[in-house]
């Protein structure tokens, strides 16, 4: 079936009131309108793209399951289809216009996925989704719909978990960096503590800042959270990467609190107490972060969200 601009069908759009005041029944209600329209060839598109990359979500969501540092990647897909019918209202109306170029980036796409898969290579097998669903959008919408929603197509390439060879020499730069902050705020706050290595040694007992104490866990899914935060708000570009490197200091800065917090609780409660704290610790870290980066957003601009 040939496509023309005349067959244009909803890209999950329909012209309703502005997002704020709609109820989330009509919003379900109109995606459901949009998808019951859409044409058969794309929904074989999508078929065929979900068929197609079964085999590596079967393999890559038990990793990242049991993987902290890779846990977040499992929301990226969910939260992308969030993004989508948040902007419906951009979609609707756009002019579609085929590009045959969508043909050779899918076919790049499922290249760099074969090439992932038979060296079992995670980020290549799941990164690939991304040329591959940018090329679908091109090959059945044109650039102008891909330029539109370039972002949260683009921000799929989280859901893939990085290679572990690139990230393990900065998760240990992180291990040693909360180890000697924790060491210099204890110090300042009046606790007496040494440090050896990545080993704390408080009145009474020592603790060790394992690599999973590191904040470098917190710290992946916190980059990924201020790109988004960022997009959300419509930053301009340096304000924007301001906000972007602002978050692993931000993240480091809360887990050396988190740390010596235990380190105070353990030389003056005993090493039960601090056990206790721990397993709660890292509802603290997200709670300081968080708190701290909104607080930074808010003062570099961060007001009105561009929904």
């Amino acid at each position: 079936m040939s496509i023309t601009e005349t067959e244009a069908y909803p890209v999950p759009a329909i012209q309703r009131e502005p997002a704020n005041q709609e109820s989330i029944r009509e919003v379900l209600y109109s995606v459901l309108n949009d998808l019951k329209s859409w044409p058969k060839h794309v929904w074989v598109a999508v078929t065929l793209v979900i068929l197609f990359y079964i085999p590596n979500f079967m393999e890559s969501v038990p990793y990242q399951w049991a993987n902290e540092m890779y846990s977040f990647g499992l929301l990226i897909v969910p939260l992308v289809i969030g993004l989508l019918i948040l902007m419906r209202n951009e979609l609707r109306g756009l002019p579609l216009e085929p590009d045959k170029l969508g043909v050779w980036v899918i076919l790049f796409g499922v290249f760099v996925e074969e090439i992932g898969w038979y060296l079992h290579i995670r980020f290549l097998a799941m990164g690939s989704l991304v040329p591959v669903v940018a090329g679908c959008i091109l090959l059945l919408a044109g650039r102008k719909v891909l330029k539109t929603i370039w972002f949260p197509v683009a921000f799929l390439i989280f859901a893939s978990p990085f290679p572990e060879p690139l990230l393990n020499p900065i998760d240990l730069h992180a291990q040693t960096l909360s180890t000697i902050g924790a060491q210099w705020m204890g110090t300042f706050v009046g606790l007496p503590i040494v440090r050896e290595g990545n080993v704390l040694q408080v009145p009474g007992m020592s603790l060790d800042v394992a690599e999973a104490c590191s904040g470098f866990q917190k710290l992946t899914a916190f980059f990924c959270f201020a790109i988004l935060y960022g997009w959300l708000y419509a930053l301009p570009g340096r304000k924007w990467l301001l906000l972007i490197l602002m978050s692993a200091p931000i993240a480091m800065i809360a887990n050396v609190i988190r740390i010596t917090a235990l380190a105070i609780l353990a030389a003056n409660y005993g090493k039960g107490t601090e056990a206790v704290a721990h397993e709660y610790a890292d509802y603290f870290v997200i709670i300081l972060s968080g708190s701290l980066f909104i607080w930074l957003g808010r003062y570099i601009g961060c007001e009105t969200t561009r929904f």
